[in-house]
């Protein structure tokens, strides 16, 4: 045999021998096991997430911290690269950085600001940022009670002004900075964009199943009577990620899901009363919900309290009434040159065509667990611990009384997975 011969058959040894170990393999792992769409889900966890396990990140940590705490880390950037940074007094807000900016520190209670009144039980995770002006100046005589910000006034950075804060409680916080820290949330084109939808493309929904084989069809939300808004008419089967192009309100909702039920909505989503699930296929109880809106998240936020005979309007109390209205800023509304103002009517009026009923009208104390929530602003009336993971611009839950944990379910189960870390969270 030719030497040229010896090789040509060595050569042909070889690839019999890999086909039959290809053959082997699939017949040892069947081609139809897991889709390419499955295992990028099941891989995907965000990494800030998968790393710092927070219960809350929020840009705007006036409102939200006022006597509340926070029993996981807590993620924050008080505005920081956009113009209203620390409430910043050349941004020319109405509204400053300790009255009432939400952006800012303002007042709890007398003499304690809401940073103050909080409870860090783990660590503070902040940007690296300077604040570009001086704090004492423009404090003016919103502070009666200075002793306990005196040395806080005189801080230069983010990171000093906190330090300060903390130190002057029985258990202070660690707090860490970081080269960066984004926190935000979709806009309407980044969303559907996500969920490729071409332009022109006029489909109410769109659904992309966990396992195209063996996940089951999306059920339960349809479109209102009047068309004005998507609803649950029973209980929602869901298995993946779900696009909803409008208003969405979950009423009670019944979630039949096995690793997670992501909902994300082009307009604001209105949940109200207590979120049940009903787990599919999974022994360890993987089931969740996740929730993502271009504009607002309101949970309990009715437009009547039933505990009072006064008329009182919870919703316009948080859009419309406020003395931070001047300062409910974000960066989509930003971008449209949008002012607070007609921001707030606007979702104001939105939630004046659903038939909403608030927390006082059935239980102001539900809790929850297995949540996640986005969008650039959420809001809150029920009192109960919150065990999940809320993500947004500004927040703003029941005022001083609130309990936020990490909810360890978020570090198993595929996390938003249509959209990239840094349309939402993300730290370096």
């Amino acid at each position: 045999m030719t030497r040229s011969a010896s090789i040509f058959k060595n050569i042909n040894g070889r690839i019999i021998f890999l086909i039959s170990v290809c053959l082997l393999s699939l017949s040892i792992f069947p081609k139809n096991t897991h889709s390419l769409d499955m295992i990028r889900k099941e891989a995907h966890v965000n990494k800030t997430i998968h790393n710092y396990e927070p219960a809350v990140a929020v840009r705007a940590s006036g409102c939200l911290t006022c006597h509340a705490e926070f029993s996981s880390n807590f993620i924050t950037d008080f505005g920081y690269g956009s113009p209203w940074f620390f409430a910043n007094p050349e941004s020319k807000n109405k509204v400053g950085i300790f009255n009432g900016h939400i952006y800012g520190d303002f007042i709890a209670e007398p003499g304690k600001t809401g940073w103050l009144t909080a409870q860090f039980k783990r660590q503070v995770i902040i940007p690296k940022a300077s604040v570009g002006f001086d704090i004492a100046s423009v404090s003016g005589d919103t502070l009666p009670d200075e002793s306990f910000y005196e040395e806080a006034l005189k801080a230069s950075s983010l990171g000093e002004y906190l330090r300060a804060l903390e130190r002057k409680k029985s258990g202070p916080a660690r707090v860490i900075e970081k080269k960066k820290v984004f926190i935000g949330a979709p806009d309407a084109a980044t969303l559907e964009a996500r969920f490729d939808i071409k332009p022109g493309d006029e489909a109410d929904f769109k659904y992309i199943k966990d396992d195209p084989e063996a996940s089951p069809e999306v059920e339960g939300i349809e479109s209102s009577v009047d068309g004005k808004y998507y609803t649950n008419i029973g209980e929602i089967v869901c298995d993946g990620d779900f696009l909803v192009r409008g208003t969405l309100l979950l009423n009670k909702p019944v979630i039949a899901t096995g690793r997670g039920c992501r909902i994300y909505a082009t307009g604001p989503v209105f949940l109200q009363g207590e979120i049940s699930y009903r787990d599919q296929g999974t022994p360890d109880e993987e089931g969740n919900l996740q929730i993502v809106s271009t504009e607002a998240i309101f949970l309990g936020v009715g437009q009547r309290k039933c505990d009072t005979a006064d008329e009182v309007d919870p919703m316009a109390l948080r859009l419309l009434k406020t003395p931070a209205r001047p300062s409910i800023i974000t960066r989509a509304a930003h971008r449209q040159n949008i002012p607070p103002q007609v921001l707030t009517r606007d979702l104001y009026d939105k939630a004046s065509s659903l038939p909403l009923e608030d927390s006082s009208c059935h239980d102001e104390t539900i809790a929850f667990s297995r949540l996640l929530l986005n969008a650039p602003i959420i809001n809150s009336r029920y009192s109960g611990k919150f065990k999940g993971l809320v993500i947004a611009e500004y927040a703003l839950f029941w005022q001083g009384k609130t309990d936020f944990e990490f909810d360890p379910i978020f570090k198993t189960v595929p996390v938003l997975p249509v959209l990239r870390d840094s349309d939402y969270l993300e730290i370096e």
